[in-house]
């Protein structure tokens, strides 16, 4: 048991070190950047839902009260990735970029009949951009042409902790250090060539909640589960250097530390509903409200807004609870997703809207969750720059035993 766990702190060290950018947008310049959809490719493929899902063979991450349902001596060791291919389009033209990398890397175990524990990492956000605009100069009605482009994100190291009051009720808990660097470069093209690079980088801890409550219908063989969950509002520490470099040979540095109050991650509140019907057919609905709306970011000068995301979810589980063979075993999931966004250009909301499929292949002590997405980005706003991309999610879960009695020495 410790030889795993020395293989798989190794891994940790690794993995935190090769978290970069997974969303080459455009829109991603604004605030901290874009926020990952990093969760178990289950929870993606079935619309980003989750809130409301039990989870006896993979790490849910929607919801911290969801470990509690993981079985008596399993351990789960989840790992996850990523593949995007986005198509940016304008009047200007269109890029195509993809872009890939792991997503997730989760430890959950039940130490007791009541009590679980987990710890993950992930991507929180990501910052990946590069476009050219212009600015006036001041007093004529002429403009210099300005190149943006950004890199990094934020991310997260997680702790989890659940218990279960009772068979029908859990409640959980998770503690995240948030952490990472967001870089932005102007270029700004005159007689001479300005570059001002800024460099941010955050820190800090938040903190969220959340429950669930499950009962089985016997006579209607109808199983139904409630969740909810408070991720509550944080702030982020600040320290920002920016560098001014003109025409390559002169340089000037200036080492800003920024108070608590420049950026922040927002209140938000979300309830889940899934229901088992005969023990096959499953539906999941999540809806989410983030009250960005109430963070000032002084570090930029982006307004934000109230964001909603609502998720639905359907999944089809085997016929047969002893399948003979890999294809009788195969679990079948569908999923949209839309999301009304945090900031508007040009008054216009950024919404998004997602549709996805995947596959769930349980084998002897490994599940693995393949899924596929398509969507687009100002799917329902009449905006300058536009977004479709396609995405691959992979997620592989380890079941073990660590706790096993033996009966033989």
């Amino acid at each position: 048991m410790y030889q795993k766990i020395k293989i798989i702190l190794v891994f940790a060290v690794i993995f935190t070190q090769k978290l970069v950018a997974q969303d080459a947008s455009p829109y991603s310049y604004f605030g901290i950047g874009t926020f990952n959809n990093v969760d178990n490719a289950r929870n993606i493929s079935l619309g980003n839902t989750g809130i409301a899902l039990q989870a006896p063979d993979y790490i849910n991450s929607k919801n911290p009260a969801a470990i509690t349902t993981i079985g008596m001596q399993n351990v789960i060791y989840d790992v996850g990735g990523s593949l995007k291919y986005d198509n940016i389009s304008s009047n200007q033209g269109s890029d195509k970029r993809i872009n890939g990398n792991f997503t997730n890397l989760g430890l959950a175990m039940r130490i007791s009949n009541k009590v679980s524990i987990a710890a993950s990492v992930q991507p929180t956000t990501s910052s990946d951009y590069k476009f050219v605009s212009t600015i006036p100069v001041e007093g004529t009605s002429g403009s210099y042409p300005i190149t943006y482009e950004g890199s990094g994100g934020i991310t997260n190291l997680g702790v989890t902790a659940g218990y279960k009051i009772n068979n029908n009720w859990s409640v959980g808990g998770k503690v995240k250090n948030n952490f990472g660097t967001i870089s932005r470069l102007e270029t700004v093209t005159t007689n001479s060539i300005l570059e001002i690079s800024r460099n941010i980088r955050y820190t800090g801890f938040s903190y969220s909640l959340g429950t669930q409550f499950n009962k089985y219908f016997a006579k209607e063989r109808l199983q139904l589960t409630l969740g909810a969950i408070v991720n509550f509002k944080s702030n982020l520490n600040a320290k920002g250097e920016t560098i001014y470099t003109e025409n390559k040979d002169y340089t000037n540095s200036t080492t800003t530390k920024l108070s608590s109050k420049d950026s922040a991650l927002p209140l938000e509140m979300g309830i889940g509903i899934s229901i088992l019907k005969n023990d096959r057919y499953r539906f999941s609905f999540d809806y989410t409200q983030s009250q960005w709306n109430g963070v000032k970011n002084t570090i930029t000068n982006e307004k934000y807004y109230r964001q909603n995301v609502y998720g639905l979810g359907f999944e089809l589980l085997p016929a047969s609870r002893n399948p003979k063979n890999v294809g009788e075993a195969l679990i079948y999931r569908f999923g949209l997703n839309y999301d009304t966004g945090y900031y508007k250009v040009n008054n216009k909301d950024i919404n998004k809207m997602e549709a996805t499929f995947g596959v769930g292949v349980p084998m002897n002590k490994i599940v693995l969750n393949i899924g596929y997405g398509y969507g687009k980005r100002g799917a329902f706003s009449n905006i300058a720059i536009k977004e479709n991309y396609h995405m691959l999610n992979i997620s592989i879960d380890f079941l073990d035993k660590w706790f096993a009695k033996r009966y033989i020495n």
